[in-house]
């Protein structure tokens, strides 16, 4: 449907196994993932790997007209708001990073706003969206350090549950500490550290909403040395406890689980 100039849709998808796509088109999609999963999520724009892993509540993934995006799945099914943005109403910057499996409460109210059909909604959006892009504008890598960067985030997503340091991370790219913590922060916009803590967060967010284990269990499956230093992490970083993340976001079909201090 069209509001306030944008064409929104709540869209449910389903994928009965493995599968890949790719998206090219010449306006912007603006994509709040709200329910579901896909067990596995993988995304592209152009030569650059954006993200690994399965898309959480909340989330949103930007495709920018014009560059190709790709995506695989492993299968599942997952509901999600996408907003369609005229090139015109919002420029990008050719070297602006990835936006993926951002999160922002207040662009996450608009997207649903619109999807509500309040065109009021359409002009402030555009306007965070253009802001928060202002701050994503980068330098572009050489193709040969976008490889070895798109590699070494799968080394990083398959060493999560170990105890990975930046210097681990800088032997295997066959880089010193600080050129890698430059060229990764370029290519992503965060540092190696951050990168590996926000990644532990995200899994231990899905370990909470699809698998009915304690949160010691998640911790020691997320790299975290114990509950507690997990809960210490997920309060500061996420605004509120792993039980209460749980209890508000957590699968249908999961049975009851009560966490001791949760």
């Amino acid at each position: 449907m069209e509001v306030g100039g944008l064409r929104v849709a709540s869209i449910t998808d389903r994928i009965d196994g493995p599968s890949n796509w790719t998206i090219e088109r010449d306006v912007h999609a603006l994509i709040l993932y709200e329910a579901g999963s896909y067990h596995w999520l993988e995304t592209w724009l152009g030569d650059m790997r954006t993200s690994l892993g399965d898309p959480l509540p909340g989330e949103m993934w930007l495709v920018p007209a014009g560059i190709v995006y790709r995506a695989a799945a492993k299968g599942g099914a997952v509901r999600y708001n996408q907003v369609e943005i005229p090139v015109p109403l919002l420029s990008i910057a050719p070297d602006t990073r990835a936006l993926a499996a951002h999160h922002d409460l207040a662009l996450a109210a608009l997207v649903r706003a619109l999807a509500a059909g309040d065109a009021s909604a359409a002009d402030p959006l555009i306007a965070i969206l253009a802001k928060t892009l202002d701050h994503m504008i980068g330098r572009a890598e050489s193709p040969a350090m976008t490889r070895r960067i798109n590699g070494l985030m799968i080394f990083i997503q398959a060493q999560l549950e170990t105890p990975l340091t930046v210097e681990d991370i800088a032997a295997e790219a066959g880089m010193s500490v600080n050129s890698l913590i430059v060229h990764f922060a370029r290519a992503t916009g965060r540092t190696p550290a951050q990168y590996v803590l926000r990644q532990r967060l995200r899994r231990a967010c899905w370990f909470l909403m699809n698998r009915p284990l304690s949160i010691a269990e998640i911790a020691f499956a997320t790299g975290f040395s114990s509950h507690a230093h997990l809960c210490a992490i997920f309060r500061s970083k996420v605004g509120m406890s792993p039980g209460e993340w749980r209890r508000r976001h957590r699968s249908a079909i999961l049975p009851d689980v009560e966490e001791e201090g949760a």
